[in-house]
């Protein structure tokens, strides 16, 4: 019986001791953007968790040294940082030295297989909390080692009601809807919706849920309708619609364009009162992340308790410190309210001085608001807000004499969470195009060039394999935006657990000539990323197209073997087409092969290639000696000692099993194979190297009205 995993030893083991371990399963390097990730991971947050190693033999020098096990990609980031002298070469790593019965590879393939990415609904919580805490888009995307723009869309998300969430963490509905319900941030409105569609018998998709937030009624529920009143809504002519279907009897105002400038005016209202006392003061129905993370934040001056409340916390500060000290045998029920009323009291007075904050004249002149609606109807109104161009200087140890001067506490400043422009909109603002505009456009646009492109071969083939070469033979190329909405993958030539071994050259003759690029022409490959890089493609002859898409074609080919319950007839009726001599190019090894199945299935081989005669004076044989037999038999080249030249000819015609087209070597049942029948590892294996489609358009779906003046405070 194994060790139970509570007997591992942690220790702290020097960097410049520690391997990775033979055993270690994580063969396949990892991608480049995981490996990025992790390294700004440990770079920003230190070592999260222990490696596991084991003794190994000391060094020459008599250093001990430890073999990881599990933790190869943790430890090959540490010794980038030290090679690039982030931290020293002897850093002290904390590990779990591993002292069970458990195979080493057992291991590492636990602590490997167990381990889950961070839901994209974890992301946003995170996220959240570092942005609110005053960190910016782009330090949170460096210290998770993601991009800002991924940062921007999961902060989207954030827009949607807790249920919503909850559900896109149980996969009710997916990112593509949950991106949907975030349109707008009205919770009420959100869940009359997801009430609808939450009992269909399929999923909700993004497009339902679209289109009754942007185009349906309004629920009765809904922030924006019990901000404008039913009575005010009924008097300016809207109708009503009663659901008595729904489990809510909700209602529902049909007409939410009424809806919306009834809420307009009396938010340009609010906002003409206070417009005197700031700046500038906007309405808005809804304002998300996005519009205030644009914007700059002061905050007001904080007020001091007055003698009476600061003596006063002083004594209730000294009587919950006596009622810590009580010994639990004297500790009573009525202690304990008493501690509770002590503490209750403090943040009473806390809550009343931090109220009397107030902002400064300076303070009003640079700064404005945005009067809003809150989730449960009532107007809501941010203050503080700063355009980027009216922020203060940040103060420097050598100020400029040309600097601005500044009067403002920097301490109660906080800079936008993302200063630079987005160029989409700087874009539409250039062509003078709004995003709902903007959006139809290139609906009408693309469908257009789809009508023209079906009908060009040539245009289409260019597009396609340009994709198709610049995926496979680009590294990071999968990373990108692309045009067409297909995604290609280059397929590994070994199994996982052959990456690094230098016996499979020989016996994979063809791996070679496979990785042997010297032939293809890659000149129009050197930026893959620059604007003339499909320009340059498209200059190629028809042949070297042809080549680099063949090339490419075949370096995505996923691997089976004719009898393979889930072999597709495509591929198999591929392999016909080439008219491929498998025999001629696979010659079966003792090690590869031979040794490798049962010794009546070697003996029936022999039997139907070499023949009866050479079973007869082999088949008392060990199975080792029967293999190394085997093998000289089949080898090519003269006639081998004991072998007649009608059975090496016949050998060397032999092909194992599953090579030739159709190789079926099994009895299927009628029809189509299961092609959905494909082994978890296989399909696990697949997936990862998969990356997530790339959402470089996430401005497609209808935006709530944004005042000008903050369209592109940017």
């Amino acid at each position: 019986m194994a060790t139970p995993a509570s007997a591992a030893v942690i220790q702290t083991v020097s960097l410049a001791h520690l391997f990775i371990a033979p055993e270690n399963v994580r063969t396949t390097p990892p991608a480049k953007n995981a490996q990025a990730e992790l390294k700004a991971s440990i770079r920003n947050h230190g070592l999260l968790e222990n490696l596991v190693v084991r003794a190994s033999d000391p060094a020459r020098n008599g250093d001990p040294r430890f073999a990881v096990l599990a933790g190869g990609r943790r430890l090959t980031v540490l010794q980038e940082l030290a090679s690039e002298g982030e931290i020293p070469a002897d850093h002290p790593i904390p590990c779990i030295v591993s002292t069970a019965d458990t195979p080493a590879e057992e291991i590492s393939l636990a602590e490997n297989v167990v381990r889950l990415a961070m839901h994209p609904a974890d992301q946003v919580s995170a996220f959240s909390r570092l942005l609110d805490a005053g960190a910016s888009v782009a330090e949170v995307a460096a210290r998770f080692g993601v991009s800002q723009r991924l940062v921007k869309q999961r902060m989207r998300l954030g827009n949607a009601a807790p249920e919503i969430i909850q559900a896109f963490r149980d996969d009710r509905i997916d990112m593509d809807t949950l991106q949907a319900f975030s349109l707008t941030t009205d919770h009420t409105r959100q869940m009359a919706v997801w009430e609808q569609l939450s009992g269909l018998s399929y999923r909700p998709n993004a497009y339902q849920v679209s289109r009754m937030l942007t185009s349906e009624r309004v629920p009765s529920g809904a922030a924006i309708a019990q901000f404008v009143g039913i009575n005010a809504y009924k008097a300016a002519g809207g109708t009503f619609l009663r659901d008595l279907f729904s489990t809510r009897s909700t209602t529902w105002l049909d007409d939410p364009d009424l809806l919306t400038d009834l809420a307009m005016a009396k938010l340009t209202d609010e906002a003409e009162k206070i417009s005197g006392d700031w700046k500038w003061a906007v309405p808005m129905i809804e304002v998300e992340w996005a519009t205030t993370a644009q914007l700059g934040r002061v905050y007001p001056v904080p007020a001091e308790p007055t003698e009476d409340e600061q003596k006063a916390i002083d004594l209730h500060r000294e009587r919950i410190a006596q009622l810590e000290n009580t010994a639990e045998a004297d500790w009573t029920e009525e202690l304990g309210q008493e501690h509770a009323v002590a503490y209750s009291e403090i943040a009473r007075i806390d809550g009343e001085v931090t109220s009397r904050a107030a902002y400064t004249d300076e303070d009003r002149a640079i700064a404005g608001c945005i009067v809003t609606i809150d989730r449960d109807g009532k107007p809501r109104t941010l203050t503080g807000l700063v355009h980027p161009d009216d922020m203060p200087d940040e103060p420097e140890d050598d100020a400029s004499p040309t600097a601005k001067p500044s009067a403002h506490d920097p301490d109660r400043y906080r800079a936008p969470a993302d200063r630079s422009p987005d160029p989409h909109a700087a874009a539409r603002k250039a062509a003078g195009i709004g995003i709902g505009l903007a959006d139809d456009m290139r609906a009408i646009r693309t469908t257009t060039v789809k009508t023209h492109l079906q009908k060009d071969f040539d245009a289409a083939f260019d597009l396609l394999a340009f994709q198709m070469s610049r995926a496979v033979f680009a590294e990071g190329y999968n990373y990108r935006p692309t045009s067409l909405d297909i995604s290609f993958t280059r397929t590994q030539t070994r199994p996982v657990n052959r990456v690094n071994d230098a016996d499979f050259d020989a016996w994979n003759p063809n791996e070679s000539e496979l990785e042997d690029l010297s032939d293809l022409p890659f000149d129009w490959l050197e930026d893959p990323f620059a604007p003339g890089c499909f320009e340059a493609f498209r200059a190629l002859s028809m042949d070297d197209k042809q080549k680099l898409f063949a090339a490419a074609v075949a370096r995505t080919l996923k691997g089976q073997l004719a009898f393979e319950h889930a072999a597709l007839p495509e591929f198999e009726s591929t392999v016909a087409r080439l008219d491929i001599d498998f025999a001629s190019q696979i010659r079966p090894t003792a090690d590869m092969f031979w040794s490798r199945i049962n010794k009546s299935q070697l003996l029936d081989i022999a039997g139907e290639t070499l023949g009866a005669d050479w079973v007869v004076s082999h088949s008392k044989q060990k199975k080792t000696d029967l293999a190394s037999a085997m093998e000289r038999a089949f080898a090519a080249g003269d006639v081998p000692l004991g072998v007649t030249a009608a059975g090496h000819a016949a050998a060397l015609a032999w092909a194992p099993p599953g090579f030739a087209a159709f190789n079926n070597l099994v009895d299927l049942p009628a029809g189509q194979p299961d092609n959905d029948d494909v082994s978890e590892a296989s399909t696990a294996s697949e997936a990862a190297d998969i990356p997530e489609p790339a959402n470089d358009d996430a401005e497609t779906a209808p935006a709530p009205e944004v005042p000008e003046f903050l369209r592109n405070v940017s």
